[in-house]
């Protein structure tokens, strides 16, 4: 596929690797590096986390503090965009932005923007739109609430709900106008996986790092698969 040619369209009607945090196997979640790793992997779509600053610009960072994964401490919220730069996120690696994010990414993949907290649904998407690339984004989220500000804002988004408990988590997607669910894997079964497909909405279950796993959920039918470790999943798209 060539530069610039990479769509969420794209993804439809194959089999597809998601890089869960970029490959945060192999390097530090959520940074400029680990999205690196992956497209060097060849993966189809990059996911990462999105946050709001102090300031209020969308940050790349999954927890609600940056205790776990940086050098410092506190709540993402409560500090300011010069502050998060600040710290050490690994391997000397600095929070990205999402628009960083954009950038790298940018024909090489798929970007999967998981909204965090709702009040970063609309930034994020403004930043989406002012790189012009609608089209090469999916927004998810768990939060309902969160994809429908997305959608309501702009009806050409493309929005996916993720759930991780038994639920009508598929009957809701359809409601809010969703293209796809991203259910925990254990909940991908094959009824499930049959009625969104009926329903139009494509199936990415997460998170699996064990090749046989992940074989038995593509027989079961999923469309994509995220994971940790994208090389050891990638051989999947060579198989029937």
């Amino acid at each position: 596929m060539a530069i610039g040619d990479m769509r969420f369209e794209d993804l439809k009607g194959g089999f597809f690797i998601v890089a869960h945090r970029g490959a945060s196997g192999y390097e530090p979640e959520n940074t400029i590096r680990a999205v690196r790793r992956a497209l060097d992997m060849r993966v189809d779509a990059v996911e990462v986390d999105v946050r709001l600053s102090k300031d209020g610009v969308p940050v790349v960072m999954h927890d609600e503090t940056v205790d776990r994964t940086t050098d410092g401490s506190g709540r993402v919220d409560e500090m300011t965009l010069e502050e998060l730069r600040r710290l050490d996120a690994g391997k000397g690696e600095r929070i990205p932005l999402l628009r960083e994010v954009l950038e790298e990414v940018k024909g090489r993949a798929v970007l999967f923007v998981e909204i965090k907290v709702e009040e970063a649904a609309i930034p994020a998407l403004s930043i989406v739109e002012d790189e012009g690339m609608l089209d090469e984004v999916l927004f998810i989220s768990f939060s309902g609430d969160s994809v429908r500000a997305i959608k309501d804002h702009n009806p050409d988004a493309h929005i996916g709900l993720i759930y991780s408990k038994p639920s009508n988590g598929i009957v809701e997607a359809k409601g809010l106008g969703c293209e796809a669910v991203l259910p925990f894997y254990r909940l991908a079964t094959e009824k499930a996986i049959a009625f969104a497909h009926r329903l139009k909405m494509l199936v990415i279950a997460w998170t699996i790092d064990d090749f046989q796993v992940a074989k038995t959920l593509k027989d079961k039918g999923v469309d994509g698969i995220a994971t940790n470790y994208p090389d050891r999943i990638l051989p999947l798209k060579r198989t029937t």
